[in-house]
């Protein structure tokens, strides 16, 4: 390896490493001002996550399809799968925007499911809170095994944090995750990078 690649490869990793930064930030800050104009009970995801998915929907499907209508002998059956592949990745984005709704009571939660119906569970009735860093969710079960995921990306988070402290039981809130959702409740929601 040359001087020059080495170089050229250290910029990339930059240039990528900056990009995601500004993303990332961008989403964590809008998380907190999309919640300005949505219903104080309601958790959704941000308006930056649906540009995002829709983005990358389009970007890498216009992509999969434009490097096989228009052939110059380098595409192969995985280089389209692969960018098909990001593409429905994109589109998961899109429709995880529209279906994670979920509504916060006193009571409870009623929330969205990728498959199913819409389910709901009482606070009363938590065994278990976690916190996940890794895939950026709260996991929330049930004493009759119910699970549902709230993800870090999603508005209203300081008000499910307030909700949970208030009403689940104390034994149900694993030791770590009760310093998070306290951060949370004072409007400090777990990073999202």
């Amino acid at each position: 390896m040359d001087n020059h690649e080495w170089w050229v490869r250290i910029l990339k990793g930059a240039v990528w490493f900056v990009a995601m930064t500004i993303v990332m930030g961008w989403i964590a800050r809008s998380r907190i001002t999309d919640r300005k104009n949505k219903s104080p009970n309601t958790l959704t995801p941000p308006h930056s996550l649906l540009i995002i998915g829709l983005i990358g929907f389009l970007l890498f499907g216009g992509v999969a399809v434009f490097s096989n209508v228009y052939s110059n002998g380098t595409e192969t059956w995985w280089t389209t799968a692969g960018f098909a592949g990001v593409a429905l990745a994109g589109l998961a984005i899109v429709i995880d925007y529209v279906i994670a709704r979920h509504q916060l009571s006193e009571s409870g939660l009623c929330y969205g499911r990728w498959f199913g119906s819409r389910r709901s569970l009482q606070w009363s009735e938590l065994r278990t809170v976690r916190y996940a860093p890794l895939t950026k969710w709260f996991r929330l079960e049930t004493t009759n095994g119910e699970v549902a995921r709230i993800s870090a990306y999603l508005t209203g988070l300081p008000e499910f944090a307030r909700l949970v402290l208030k009403h689940a039981p104390s034994d149900s809130i694993e030791e770590e995750t009760l310093f998070i959702l306290q951060a949370t409740a004072d409007g400090n929601p777990p990073p999202v990078w």
